[in-house]
């Protein structure tokens, strides 16, 4: 009895089961393997799997060099050290306010003492025009005393002038307490208040009160 069973050649170790999947009208050649499958992993390439390629020089990588270490300042020393910068430059503002204080002072003293100088210097013809009455007044030389002091009133007056010192017009004038010191009030016929003599001149410099002038006030008209 023949036997009628296919039997299917196995090609290159292919098992009947590859061939029976294999795609219908596709014949496989003699001597090679069959396509592989589509869910087959991808090459992995060669650097990433540290093996160096075909026919290429091996080369070493080099490992990245270690960064040089960071210098971390101390927070308290950066705060000390800030702190110290500005105590010397307080010192240094404080130095130079007492040398721009001191200095001051001693132009204030300078300009002071040479407006007394200044003041003293005008005056010294004065005293010698009354060294010259007093001298006349011992020769009994009447004349020349009376012209000496009126001499040495007017270099006076006129040294008054020029330093802006005015003479305080009281004279019937209404009482002024920040220029006029009342001495003494009479009755008189000018209004109450009314200066109606002045005992003592008052001058001023500018709106600056030198000496209040020492009047008499009325004290308006007497009882009958």
């Amino acid at each position: 009895m023949t036997d009628t069973r296919r039997r299917i050649p196995i090609v290159n170790g292919a098992s009947p089961a590859g061939a029976d999947k294999a795609p219908a009208g596709h014949h496989a050649a003699p001597g090679r393997a069959g396509p592989a499958p589509e869910s087959a992993a991808p090459p992995v390439p060669p650097e990433e799997t540290g093996a160096s390629s075909a026919g290429a020089p091996d080369e070493t990588v080099a490992a990245p060099e270690a960064d040089a270490p960071s210098v971390q300042l101390d927070p308290l020393a950066a705060v000390a050290a800030e702190r110290d910068e500005y105590l010397d430059g307080l010192r240094r503002l404080k130095a130079e306010f007492d040398n721009f204080r001191k200095r001051a002072q001693r132009d204030a003293f300078e300009a002071g003492t040479r407006a007394r100088l200044s003041v003293l210097t005008e005056l010294l013809p004065v005293l010698d025009n009354l060294e010259r009455a007093l001298s006349a007044a011992e020769h009994h030389e009447e004349g020349k005393v009376l012209e000496g002091v009126r001499m040495t009133h007017a270099m006076f007056a006129d040294l008054l002038r020029k330093e802006g010192v005015q003479e305080i017009d009281a004279l019937g004038a209404i009482f002024d307490p920040t220029q006029h010191e009342a001495l003494m009030s009479q009755p008189s016929e000018l209004p109450e208040g009314t200066v109606t003599a002045v005992i003592e001149r008052g001058y001023e410099s500018g709106d600056r009160l030198v000496r209040p002038a020492k009047v008499v006030v009325s004290s308006g008209p007497a009882e009958t």
